[in-house]
């Protein structure tokens, strides 16, 4: 969100007016600034900044399949996807500081390694003892479209990064014992549940993500959006397995497309779950 442009912009300011009336600590927002179908622009972009801004606290923001990855589609302007995402890059991720307002979040990027420096976009943050890090998937299966000129090769790399940064965030709330791990991505990877295989493009991460999260032991929230469903799950099996959900992961997919509300995440560590779920139904009226 906001997505359908240009009547979703004052939609929008009215989530973050809701949003900033709860005075959280920080914001995520999990991609797709706008739908599929609008234009790849600088403009856009410009506009994606503006009202970032306006949020009076820090916000984290992970880009999605809509701001870069299929803006090779007409109807977005034909444009060179792997050309968007350095833009999105240059723009949204040159400092190591959390966008939006308040006091700034010093963020731990990815790029900070100088044999992943190709991707700022990875960051990683602690709270309160809880271990917090952002993820770069992205839905139309990941980039991985044989379809699309550059977009496997792209794919393939980012999906090497993936697999080193999240090896490291595990291990980071491993070393200071954290009590809980959220991460943030925009991809909703876990599909069809009944699938009796997992998409190419997320096969890899989620096979890594199963194992870690079980060896971890403590609580889990992964969050994203994409396919425009709110829900809150246990999406995840242990392998081999229909039924045997992995206990500890919950999987958290926020509002978007029509339905631009947000949603309230309660963090305490010194409960058994840490995390505490609540809606946050806009009212479009408010301005």
């Amino acid at each position: 969100m906001p997505y359908y442009l240009p009547e979703d912009y004052a939609r929008f300011d009215n989530v973050i007016d809701t949003v900033n009336a709860e005075k959280p600590d920080f914001t995520v927002h999990v991609g797709d600034t706008k739908s599929g179908g609008a234009p790849c622009s600088d403009e856009v972009l410009q506009r994606t900044w503006d009202s970032f801004s306006k949020f009076d606290h820090p916000l984290i923001y992970t880009p999605g399949d809509n701001e870069w990855t299929d803006c090779h589609r007409s109807a977005a302007g034909s444009m060179d996807p792997r050309e968007r995402l350095s833009v999105i890059r240059d723009r949204f991720f040159s400092s190591s500081f959390s966008l939006g307002g308040g006091l700034p979040i010093e963020l731990s990027p990815q790029s900070s390694d100088p044999k992943w420096e190709k991707y700022p976009e990875n960051r990683m943050w602690t709270r309160g003892g809880v271990v917090f890090a952002t993820l770069h998937i992205v839905g139309s299966h990941n980039n991985n479209q044989a379809d699309v000129p550059g977009a496997v090769e792209e794919f393939v790399g980012r999906d090497q990064a993936n697999e080193a940064w999240l090896e490291t965030v595990f291990a980071e709330a491993r070393r200071t014992d954290a009590p809980a791990l959220a991460l943030f991505i925009h991809a909703n990877p876990f599909g069809d549940l009944k699938a009796r295989e997992w998409d190419p493009g997320f096969a890899r991460f989620l096979g890594q993500f199963r194992e870690l999260t079980l060896a971890f032991g403590k609580p889990v929230l992964i969050s994203h959006g994409d396919s425009h469903y709110f829900r809150v799950d246990k999406p995840l099996m242990h392998e081999g397995t229909a039924r045997d959900s992995v206990e500890n992961l919950t999987r958290l997919e926020v509002f978007g497309a029509r339905n631009m509300h947000a949603v309230r995440v309660d963090v305490d560590p010194s409960s058994k779950q840490v995390f505490r779920i609540s809606q946050l139904i806009v009212d479009e009226n408010r301005r």
